[in-house]
């Protein structure tokens, strides 16, 4: 994972998970998503990242938008996956995907599970 500095010297993340207000059903994702933002965001939202899942469906959450995501890790697999059945009969639909993002959905065979379409459809 790589981190920015802060103006205070302390780390952050180099990526962010955040629903848009103008957009609440997307979760948007940019940079690298890895175990410290899904940390970040499941801190926002007041719960552990199992329950984090549980709560951006709740909240309306559709569509995850990865077309600014570099880089993702299991925990960021775990999120989608903890979204998806909330969307049941409907699949969780993943925007942008491509590169990296877009391999590690297709090695683990998330692809076959989630609605991935492109950054522009």
């Amino acid at each position: 994972m790589t981190t920015l500095p802060t103006p205070a010297g302390a780390r952050r993340p180099a990526g962010r998970l955040h629903v848009d207000p103008a957009r609440p059903a997307v979760l948007l994702a940019e940079g690298e998503i890895d175990i410290d933002v899904v940390h970040t965001l499941a801190g926002e939202l007041g719960v552990d990242e199992v329950g984090a899942g549980r709560v951006l469906a709740a909240a309306g959450v559709e569509e995850v938008d990865l077309s600014a995501a570099t880089f993702i890790d299991s925990s960021a697999l775990a999120l989608l996956v903890s979204i998806a059945p909330h969307r049941r009969p409907d699949r969780l639909r993943v925007r942008g995907a491509t590169g990296a993002p877009l391999m590690t959905l297709q090695v683990t065979g998330l692809d076959a599970v989630l609605d991935l379409v492109p950054a522009g459809a």
